[in-house]
């Protein structure tokens, strides 16, 4: 339908898009459909009945002349032409119509006899051909014996037509039963066949006898041309007679559907547009349906009396709807605002302390309704010390939110005081369950990093496991003690313990949204899932590792709704006391790039403004491992890239330096240690190079984690 509405259509606009033109088309098609598969199925029944009348004639003219035939002189004029006929070479058969003097011989009276009496019969009966002949099966040839045909159409003793294999099987295999095996009586038994030589005929047989590898049948043929002359004619004449009465079928169908449909509609749709109109100017008459006469005893009459029993409430109901709105707007407004305030109470700019590296964090909350009961937090407690909440309050919606932000509040407060975790939930627990009158309650896990040593000290009151990381990536759950929720009971004991986290492994924290989204079928994401979602992507960001979880949670559940508060926390602890890789290098491991290596580690120690003497020692510690990576890590593999990061410590007095390939794992910090005091001919050859970085460097480490070798080196400069 065109996007304007139907009053402002033009006339052939309303008969296209109308209900009366839809339905007036659909009854035309209807009938045409019908009227195709009626002309379909009586012209199928009217060519098979003619056809079959033919193909009993052309059947009983060749059983009634196999029955006065005489059987011994068609047998020895069968025998003499067949004789004559596989006497003559192949190469020197032809068609048989160039070997006719040799078949003069049997042209008897017996012969002239035969080929009169099929004239008679084909006479009588109407048929266009009369004839005896042989079928060759061997090379499917139908062997001429007598034909009744005095025409240029004659086909002589000896004469034969080759027919294709398909066609002569039917032929064989439609003439050789004489009787139907379930009534006893004789089969109709004929072929229709069109072909340029003979034109469109109907062919039967009947089965004289066998004589060698022969078979000698009686055939009659009939034309069929003329019944396809009659088929056209009933066709023509059938056609008309249906489209005739498909118009009267259309008149009188759409005349029924314009009284009794189509013009109460429109009535209806008249009296809608006036009350429309006159809402809009604020003008209502209040008689719109009520003056509608329309009696068509059906749905239509039913759709009349019910809008004439709505119209005296159609006012009441717009004042309600438009104080309804005023409401949901106010209700709307408030929320917005709420959602806007518990935003604020959040993290959410992050990296949150640009100047600290020891760890990176992130932390997402997504809540079920416009607000939630879900919160985290991290804060810095002093210099050395990172507070980490995670916590999911009962319910949802504004109870939940305020009842948040009073938890948050509290238990940061607490927590920044400088007490343990399990002291901040004592405490915190033992101030809410003092005035609780809803009875409301959140689960907490709280823990406190020691950022120099990535000692973690933490409590858990009845909240989720966290799950950590091992410096190797790999995740697992982490089974801690559970205390009782904040709320529940006054009396409520926390205990503290302790993680040690080592530089790379990462700490993830959520609430019970995560694991219960569920699918259609009703399956939980479950801890298993999140724990292979976290393992897959251990090597990328915290923000990338919380993308992963939520894109595979949401992917999980598909289109079914979010039925609780989803919160998510990942922090990384980097140690190394804030080490910043500013700069790096991707470059195949080949020697030949070791130029371009050195000036990128040139240009980076310019611009943080290393001496010449410590950058000597750090190029020239560089040159060895990137020639040692170059040449040995990737022997017996595919060559790999190499990946050269230059960074500083906070404090700017260190420099550092990391080689990364993906080559076999090898520790060249565990080779034997040369002896430098022997000469040059009796030392071991190999280990100089890394003998001469640790000699250059204040400290070299090597890694193998998530399939990377890595080697970091580090040089104290004066600043």
């Amino acid at each position: 339908m065109p996007k304007k509405s139907v009053w402002n259509m033009s006339d052939f606009e309303r008969m296209h898009f109308s209900i009366r033109g839809k339905t007036l088309r659909s009854t035309i098609l209807f009938v045409l459909i019908l009227s195709i598969a009626a002309i379909s199925f009586g012209f199928y029944l009217y060519t098979a009945t003619i056809n079959r009348e033919y193909r009993k004639l052309t059947f009983h003219l060749s059983n009634m002349a196999a029955a006065v035939i005489d059987i011994e002189e068609v047998q020895k004029e069968a025998a003499a032409v067949l004789d004559i006929f596989d006497s003559i070479p192949e190469n020197e058969k032809g068609d048989g119509r160039d070997n006719i003097e040799r078949f003069m011989s049997v042209r008897t009276p017996a012969f002239e006899r035969m080929r009169k009496l099929l004239m008679d019969m084909r006479i009588r009966g109407e048929a266009i051909a009369a004839y005896t002949a042989a079928m060759d099966p061997e090379h499917h040839r139908q062997i001429f014996i007598a034909d009744s045909d005095t025409s240029d159409t004659f086909c002589p003793p000896g004469s034969f037509d080759i027919i294709e294999e398909d066609t002569f099987a039917g032929l064989m295999r439609g003439f050789s039963d004489d009787m139907d095996s379930l009534y006893g009586t004789p089969k109709l038994t004929s072929v229709l066949s069109d072909t340029e030589q003979y034109g469109y005929r109907c062919m039967a047989g009947k089965k004289l006898f066998a004589h060698g590898k022969y078979v000698v049948y009686i055939f009659f043929e009939t034309d069929m041309n003329e019944v396809a002359k009659l088929s056209r004619t009933f066709f023509t004449q059938y056609c008309l007679i249906v489209l005739i009465l498909d118009v009267l079928v259309v008149a009188l169908s759409e005349r029924a559907l314009e009284r009794g449909v189509v013009a109460p509609i429109n009535e209806l749709a008249d009296a809608a547009k006036a009350y429309y109109e006159d809402s809009i100017q604020d003008r209502r008459e209040g008689q719109y349906f009520s003056r509608l006469d329309i009696h068509t005893g059906d749905e239509i009459e039913n759709l009349s009396l019910t809008m004439k029993a709505m119209e005296s409430e159609l006012s009441d109901y717009v004042e309600r709807v438009s104080r309804d709105s005023a409401e949901r707007e106010r209700i709307g407004t408030e929320l917005n605002l709420a959602m806007r305030i518990q935003s604020s109470m959040l993290p959410h700019v992050f990296p949150p302390f640009p100047d600290v590296g020891v760890f990176d964090i992130y932390a997402s909350m997504e809540a079920a309704k416009e607000v939630g009961g879900d919160f985290y937090d991290f804060f810095m407690i002093d210099s050395d010390h990172l507070g980490l909440v995670m916590a999911d309050v009962s319910g949802k919606g504004i109870p939940a939110a305020l009842f948040m932000m009073i938890s948050n509040i509290l238990i940061k407060t607490r927590a920044q005081s400088g007490l343990s975790p399990a002291q901040v939930l004592k405490a915190v627990n033992e101030q809410i369950c003092s005035n609780n009158r809803e009875d409301m309650f959140v689960t907490v896990w709280l823990g406190v990093l020691e950022l120099s040593t990535g000692r973690l000290t933490a409590s858990n009151a009845g909240h989720e496991y966290p799950i950590i990381s091992s410096a190797d990536g790999s995740f697992e759950l982490f089974r801690d003690r559970h205390g009782f929720v904040i709320g529940g009971m006054s009396s409520s004991k926390y205990t503290d313990y302790t993680i040690d986290l080592a530089p790379g492994s990462c700490i993830f924290l959520y609430t019970d949204g995560v694991m219960e989204a569920a699918n259609r079928e009703g399956e939980r994401f479950g801890s298993d899932r999140l724990i292979k979602v976290l393992n897959s992507n251990s090597e990328k960001t915290p923000k990338e590792i919380i993308d992963a979880v939520s894109i595979a949670a949401d992917n999980f559940s598909m289109d079914t709704d979010q039925f609780d508060d989803i919160t998510m926390l990942c922090l990384r602890y980097n140690g190394e006391s804030g080490i910043r890789f500013d700069s790096s290098l991707n470059i195949e491991a080949e020697t030949d790039f070791q130029p371009r290596v050195m000036d990128f580690i040139d240009e980076k120690l310019e611009s943080y403004g290393v001496g010449m003497k410590d950058a000597s020692r750090i190029k020239i510690a560089s040159d060895e491992l990137f020639s040692n990576v170059s040449k040995f890590a990737y022997r017996g593999m595919e060559k790999g890239d190499i990946k050269v990061e230059i960074g500083r410590s906070d404090d700017h007095r260190s420099v550092f330096l990391r080689f990364s390939d993906s080559g076999a794992p090898f520790d060249p910090l565990k080779g034997k240690t040369p002896d430098t005091t022997l000469s040059a001919d009796d030392r071991e050859i190999g280990g100089l190079g890394i003998f001469l970085t640790r000699k250059l460097m204040d400290d070299v480490k090597y890694e193998y984690r998530n399939g990377m070798n890595t080697v970091t080196i580090r040089k104290d400069i004066d600043i």
